[in-house]
């Protein structure tokens, strides 16, 4: 029997003939009319459209007079990585023409690869996140390899030595089940490998360093699209969450800001309090007033527990000292305003229980700022708080350490040496040692209640000597594992250096993950079948959007990139579904609820359809109320919108 194929039909196909030279596709800027048919087809998931502060590093040039595609940027390329990907994820089988002029040899650290040393261009596929995938490229203008990439688990299957021209040569990928075949025609590679790691994704062409793209097409023969369709519809069958309906629209002008949601009045019953230009204003959620004061805080938090008092203790900052104007990394003009006092609210009374003076300012501060939480250093009330900073010439975040009583009276202070901490949720309050008072964690220190180092990660100078990880990012710290062999487990999440799993008794390195861009964690119980606590891990520069779940022991347990733009995942408790969901809320395409094991349950075309062509909008959790549901909450156009479960 002959078989006879079928032809195969267009994916994706690059046309860059009605586009004019110049950059484009740019991640802050709004979409050209002569680009959209570009977006529709391809993203660009390294510099991604409604992103934050990285150039494009995208341009339409021409080289010899034809239109290329240019990756990196003519006097800076060192150490740009971009790629362009069609818009099709459940891709197996097909086949990749790339048409490529390869003009930079050498590259340099970024924030997705600390030991990068050569430039790199070719096509990929089976794109499963920014960090997991297969490429067939020119390495350093003088190799050609087949790598199979996983976090930082780079192999190399086949490669051979090869003298790359200066001109243009085309590279092909043909995957057929779990073979894979790579031809370079013009420089007699022919490569054939079998491998079973990653099984569809993406496809499409990425480089780091600079490199010119004359064409890049995808096609699949009938079967191969019928095979992908039919696994892309293979999803959860079981039970789905109720839909989202809209059950609140808040008008934020009526209003005079935006809400902040809490328990602050009673024990689990939700109020509002809004922050306007002129006052400080706490409700309930139907507008019954329950206090106002005249007073302007920033960067507000909550006390862990109600007081004795009655509700809970607020602090923040007020007044204002000094205002620096300074262009940030996509040169837009910013101010940065440094308070001079800060102030603790009775959430009860809206009285004032303290109002002091913050200390000195360091030259390159920003702000100062608050622990997301307090706790008990010397009362058996959680009323004892830091202070911390975020100055510029340590990548962000501080050293410089204030813990203050529930009077904003100084417990001690102090300034860390190496292990710095990041992002405001770097530090964190928990009982180590079960003595009945909290110790502190900041970053990779961890300091006993009165401001003494019980102990400093192991591993922070190699956390500090790579590339986009000067400081932990955000840590997690508790009796996550729901084991007494175990606890307390510690996370330290160090930018480009992944995620470290800490013994919290002693701080010494269990595990390393190396997820990425490690920035934002939240705590959730979404897995009924094990133990404990888990952590959902975001990433952000260099690799965008990846979401990973750990065991409290600290297991990977799965990893997915819903999008590119990535400001992670919420739990949520909904309605009646028997288990937490995780909310992705980070786009208009990733508007979708998920369960503990990363399956897809339903996608949320109410809250996308809200969403429209907003670049970045306000989304969050909230609870209103005595319900004990959550609500999901998306500001637009200066009103918020509240979901709950539909009945």
């Amino acid at each position: 029997m002959v078989r006879t194929p079928s032809p195969e039909q267009t994916v994706a196909d690059l046309d860059l003939s009605n586009l004019p030279v110049g950059e484009i596709l740019r991640p802050l800027d709004p979409i050209k009319d002569v680009e959209r048919s570009l977006s529709e087809t391809w993203e660009t998931p390294l510099s991604p459209w409604g992103g934050f502060k990285v150039p494009s590093a995208l341009s339409v040039e021409l080289d010899d007079g034809r239109k290329v595609l240019a990756f990196g940027e003519s006097d800076k390329t060192k150490g740009l990585d971009r790629a362009i990907l069609a818009r099709s994820e459940h891709m197996r089988d097909c086949h990749i023409a790339a048409v490529v002029r390869f003009v930079d040899s050498e590259s340099s650290p970024n924030e997705d690869r600390a030991d990068l040393k050569h430039a790199l261009a070719g096509p990929v596929f089976r794109v499963q996140t920014s960090r997991w995938y297969y490429q067939f490229a020119i390495e350093g203008r003088e190799r050609a390899v087949l790598i199979r990439r996983k976090d930082d688990e780079w192999a190399v299957l086949v490669g051979m030595d090869v003298q790359t021209p200066d001109g243009y040569v085309t590279l092909e990928v043909e995957t057929r089940g779990d073979g894979i075949f790579c031809r370079i025609a013009e420089l007699d590679v022919d490569f054939h490998y079998t491998d079973t790691t990653f099984k569809a994704g993406k496809a499409g062409f990425r480089s780091v360093g600079r490199s010119l793209l004359s064409s890049l097409h995808i096609s699949q023969t009938q079967s191969q699209m019928s095979a992908d369709q039919k696994r892309s519809t293979s999803l959860y069958t079981g039970d789905i969450p109720r839909a989202p309906v809209l059950v609140k629209t808040i008008d934020l002008v009526e209003m005079g800001g935006a809400p902040k949601f809490a328990d602050f009045y009673e024990p689990d019953r939700y109020d509002i309090l809004v922050q306007t230009d002129t006052e400080l204003r706490a409700e309930t959620s139907d507008g019954q007033r329950l206090w106002e004061i005249p007073l302007v805080i920033r960067r507000p938090v909550f006390s862990r527990d109600h007081v004795e008092s009655g509700g809970r203790l607020l602090y923040g900052f007020t007044g204002k000292r000094h205002e620096r104007h300074e262009p940030d990394i996509a040169g837009r003009l910013q101010e940065y305003t440094i308070d001079d006092e800060m102030v603790v609210i009775s959430c009860k009374t809206g009285e004032i229980v303290s109002r002091q003076p913050l200390p000195d300012a360091v030259e390159s501060q920003r702000y100062f700022d608050f622990a997301p939480t307090t706790g008990s250093f010397n009362t058996n009330e959680a009323k004892d708080i830091v202070l911390r900073e975020w100055v510029d010439n340590l990548g962000g975040g501080g050293s410089r350490l204030w813990a203050l009583d529930g009077e904003l009276n100084l417990l001690w202070e102090q300034e860390q040496k190496g292990a710095h901490y990041g992002h405001h949720w770097a530090l964190t309050m928990f009982d180590v040692d079960g003595d009945g008072w909290d110790d502190l964690l900041a970053g990779g220190v961890l300091y006993d209640r009165h401001g003494n180092v019980r102990w400093t990660h192991d591993r922070h100078e190699e956390v500090s000597a790579i590339y986009g990880a000067s400081h932990y990012d955000a840590v997690a710290l508790g009796d996550l594992a729901d084991d007494s062999e175990i606890n307390p487990t510690c996370f330290l999440l160090a930018g480009s250096a992944g995620v470290y799993v800490v013994d919290g008794l002693t701080g010494e390195t269990n595990a390393v993950h190396r997820v990425g861009h490690a920035q934002g964690r939240q705590i959730a119980a979404v897995r009924t079948d094990l133990n404990g606590d888990q952590v959902i891990v975001a990433t952000r520069w260099g690799n965008m959007g990846i979401i990973t779940l750990f065991s409290g022991r600290g297991d990977r347990l799965w990893t997915m990139q819903p999008d590119s733009i990535g400001q992670g995942a919420v739990p949520v408790t909904w309605g009646d579904w028997p288990t937490q969901l995780i909310w992705t809320n980070t786009s208009k395409t990733v508007q979708a609820f998920y369960d503990g094991h990363g399956q897809l349950l339903r996608r949320l075309p109410e809250l996308s359809e809200l969403w429209g062509d907003e670049m970045r909008l306000g989304c969050g959790v909230i609870r209103m109320g005595s319900a004990d549901t959550d609500y999901t909450s998306i500001a637009r156009n200066g009103k918020l919108y509240v979901f709950g479960p539909e009945e």
